[in-house]
């Protein structure tokens, strides 16, 4: 019996510590090379871990939210005009990620102590509070009468709240578990308890990458994270007709690759045009799919820039598969994700750089975004199922309009929130962000929104402050309803910057 006590014990003890040793801090000490926009929970985890080994030297500004947090502030700049502008040495830091609720942020104050902070920023916009799930879930349904224990439960499945499940499942299971079957609860449980179920899905991905940056062909991917292209690459790694770049040894040695698509092919050859002024080479582009380049020896004798020029272009809204997309960029080849490195990227978790999407809408006049907008965001559901949370968000501020305000849910955590801050006397900026104006229309007269902008108001007192910047960006500035292009996050820093640099003390 002492035996097997013996072994039982030695089993345990050995389990737990492969599972912190190896789940909760060797994977954290690898290098992270996911991209900025993809891997969320995993780059959030890695990025709070990276904060938290930092001493504090600075003031401390902490951002936190969802995707339309991310979307609105550059740390960076944001840092450079508060020193320069306003004088304040401070570090920025993000601990955002796409899809964070407000019940998620208030299940992340804990974790901020240890950070110190001299004052969080909070950006919501109507996304955040999920109200659309309730059309979705009841289409005759009402979120001013709606069962709330019913839309708790809806935020707590994977699909809606995978993060629950990954980043916060004791906290989630403490706080809401009451609210859960017997199976959610269980799963809820081993999560907290394993840090190898708990991170089992989001872990392997940096792995993922790590092997097929130094190891692959770095053709299969979600987000470019090579060489910046001057002539600018879309998010995706697509060029346009013309692209630019800098031989390395890299190339020299294995050379890299472009994805063809049959619509250049267009039934004939695609010649591809190297050049760097003193040498040129032809490709001949004949078949749809991953072609591996070899530069000429040539090229490499003097580190000139060379320009590649494709014949011609082909247009993704007359494209089909999974090459479809309602927009009206030129299109041309897809660049490696890593090319033009001669080593990987890595902690670019929070660094985000401009996109040939980011500019599309420069200098467009209103009339023609407004159509461009409809277009690109709202047709062809059939054939593009993924714009389906978009047509809900849209059909959701029509019907809210005509409700009565319910301060349910998330609104009641947005609550939480403000009163932790204000106990403790630490400085809380909440932020009704911009929104495009397009979508603000559908619902900005409402009895609903004019409530709800109360109720956030209500909230301003102590340390906490509230700020209603709802219409001061145009709608060229923003790619969706409420994240905002690259130009558009420039534009917006030095708003941002004057209120939280007016924030602390002279």
């Amino acid at each position: 019996m002492k035996k097997r006590l013996f072994f039982l014990i030695c089993f345990l003890v050995f389990l737990f510590g492969i599972d912190f040793f190896v789940f909760q801090k060797l994977q954290f000490h690898l290098p992270n090379e996911s991209p900025w926009n993809t891997n969320h929970f995993f780059n959030f985890l890695y990025e709070y871990e990276r904060i938290r080994s930092l001493p504090k030297s600075k003031k401390r500004i902490i951002i936190v939210g969802s995707s339309v947090a991310y979307y609105s502030i550059d740390a960076s700049s944001l840092e450079k005009t508060l020193k320069e502008k306003y004088a304040l040495d401070a570090d920025v830091f993000y601990l955002a990620y796409a899809g964070n609720s407000p019940l998620y942020v208030y299940l992340l104050l804990d974790w901020l102590e240890p950070l110190k902070p001299d004052l969080v920023v909070y950006p919501v916009n109507f996304i955040d509070y999920r109200l659309h799930r309730t059309y979705v879930l009841f289409p005759e349904g009402r979120n001013d009468s709606v069962d709330e224990g019913l839309v708790i439960q809806d935020a707590l499945t994977f699909g809606e709240a995978p993060q629950s499940l990954w980043v916060f499942p004791k906290e989630t299971l403490l706080e809401v578990g009451s609210k859960m079957d017997f199976e959610t609860w269980s799963r809820y449980l081993v999560s907290s308890s394993f840090s190898f179920y708990r991170y089992k899905d989001i872990y392997e991905q940096n792995l993922q990458n790590l092997i097929q940056h130094r190891f692959g062909r770095n053709t299969s991917y979600h987000s470019y994270m090579g060489v910046s292209i001057p002539e600018s690459v879309n998010g995706l790694g697509w060029t346009g007709k013309q692209f630019s770049f800098f031989p390395t040894k890299k190339m020299e040695e294995k050379g890299f690759w472009i994805e063809v698509t049959p619509f250049l092919i267009a039934g004939s050859n695609c010649q591809l045009v190297f050049s760097n002024g003193n040498h040129n080479q032809v490709v001949n582009l004949s078949q749809a799919r991953w072609t591996q380049i070899h530069l000429d020896a040539d090229f490499f004798r003097e580190r000139n820039k060379i320009t590649a020029t494709l014949e011609r272009v082909w247009y993704a809204h007359e494209a089909s598969g999974a090459y479809l997309d309602y927009h009206w960029d030129p299109m041309g080849v897809r660049l490696e994700q890593t090319f033009g490195l001669e080593e990987p990227k890595s902690g670019v978790q929070y660094i985000r750089e401009p996109r040939t999407e980011d500019f599309r809408y420069n200098g467009m006049d209103d009339e023609t975004y407004t159509r461009y907008f409809y277009y690109r965001l709202l047709e062809g559901l059939d054939k593009r199922p993924g714009i389906g949370y978009l047509v809900a968000l849209k059909l959701a501020k029509e019907r809210i309009r005509n409700e009565k305000f319910r301060p349910f849910f998330h609104f009641r955590y947005i609550q939480k929130i403000a009163d932790h801050f204000r106990n403790r006397n630490v400085p809380f900026l909440l932020i009704n962000n911009p929104e495009n104006p397009i979508s603000l229309r559908w619902y900005e007269d409402s009895e609903w929104y004019k409530d709800h902008l109360r109720y956030l108001q209500s909230m301003e007192s102590g340390s906490v402050h509230f700020w209603d910047i709802r219409d001061v960006l145009p709608m060229q500035g923003f790619s969706d309803f409420h994240h905002f292009t690259y130009v558009g996050m420039e534009q917006m820093n030095p708003i941002y910057a004057e209120r939280i640099g007016n924030l602390f003390p002279k």
